[in-house]
């Protein structure tokens, strides 16, 4: 499928107008439509513009369709163990993924490590068992079993189990890490 029929496929699927797609990124809906019908080559701002109109990022546009479904088992996750933590990664035999999936499973009383971790992107945590507590600067944030945090991951921030007990949590981080 070309990517001017991706465009529009993504547009109808969102029930947007060509009308739509003008208003936001200012092209006439003749130039809109003539990308989609394959007549005419944007340049890549116009595309990125596009794009963005339809809340789309131009390498999802070119993504392998193949690759919009992809199952795992328990044999295709890594996992990283230390002392402290077990961390099993959830998707990362899929390449050019957007997130990480993780579970993290905290032994008692320990923590991500000593230091605090900031990157760019964005985190979501869910506690599945136990108790964790994620410090984000000088604030602790408690979380019990069935309870989530969202967060901007550029702020300095570590997880620690405070308890006597395990605690396991399902976490997800945009963009990979690893």
């Amino acid at each position: 499928m070309s990517y001017g029929a991706k465009l529009r496929e993504i547009r109808k699927r969102l029930g947007m107008t060509l009308e739509d797609v003008s208003q936001k990124t200012g092209f006439t809906k003749s130039f809109i439509s003539q990308i989609e019908n394959g007549k005419n080559s944007p340049s890549i701002a116009s595309l990125k513009k596009i794009c963005f109109a339809l809340g789309i990022t131009i390498s999802e546009l070119f993504e392998d369709e193949r690759n919009v479904v992809s199952k795992f088992s328990y044999d295709d996750y890594k996992v990283l163990k230390n002392k402290n933590l077990d961390i099993y990664f959830l998707a990362s035999k899929l390449v050019n993924r957007k997130l990480e999936p993780l579970i993290l499973e905290m032994h008692p009383n320990s923590e991500t490590g000593s230091n605090f971790y900031n990157h760019v992107g964005e985190e979501f945590g869910y506690v599945l068992e136990g108790e964790i507590v994620v410090v984000i600067g000088n604030e602790e944030y408690v979380l019990k079993e069935g309870e989530s945090i969202y967060f901007s991951s550029n702020l300095p921030h570590k997880i620690k189990n405070k308890t006597n007990k395990f605690a396991k949590a399902f976490w997800v981080g945009t963009p990979p890490s690893f």
